[in-house]
Order: structure tokens, then sequence, then C-alpha cells
């Protein structure tokens, strides 16, 4: 489900990204589960806080969560900083939206 390519192939062409000098946004080589699984189980303080936010890096305690919603193994602290995608942020977007979040 989770399909990272982790080394160059030979024929594959990778385009060059620009530098920013920021940390990259995306997710740990494992990712996030799809958000349409723990998003509305998640608790509401946890959903407050992402809202506040949805480009800032989530607290590992929050990454331990979603993986705990979602049954699956926490071996421990992500390595990298997790960020939503902006699809997951649009999904929240709509979410928000359709619920009238205040």
């Amino acid at each position: 489900m989770y399909h990272r390519i982790t080394a160059d192939s030979p024929g594959r062409a990778t385009p060059s990204l620009p530098q920013t000098g920021l940390p990259p946004i995306g997710l740990p080589p494992i990712g996030l589960p799809p958000i349409g699984t723990w998003w509305t189980l998640l608790d509401r303080g946890l959903q407050r806080e992402i809202l506040a936010n949805p480009t800032a890096p989530l607290r590992p305690f929050v990454v331990r969560r979603v993986f705990e919603i979602c049954g699956l193994a926490v071996d421990g602290v992500p390595v990298q900083a997790v960020r939503l995608g902006a699809n997951e942020r649009a999904y929240i977007a709509g979410w928000a939206h359709a619920v009238d979040w205040t």
C-alpha cells in the first residue's frame, strides 16, 4: 500500500526539486495511514491542534495516536518530522467545511 522507490533505476529520470533550505514536507519512509481512516476518530483536542496549523510538523504523540487508532504497531518516535501532505490538508479543509467546525 505504501510504495516508495528507494534507489534510482538506470532508466529513470529524476527531476530536481528547488532547494529551499527548509526541511522536506512529507512523510517518513513508512508514511501515515490514509487520513480517511483516522481523522474522524482522532481526539477533538488533537484535531484542533492540527487545524490550528496544518502545515506544522505533527508531534510524535499525535503520530503515535494515529497509528494506535489504525491498529498499527508503533516502535518509537518518528525519525523525521511528519507533516500532512497537500491531499491530507485538503481532506481536513473539506471536513471542517462540511461539519461547520468552529
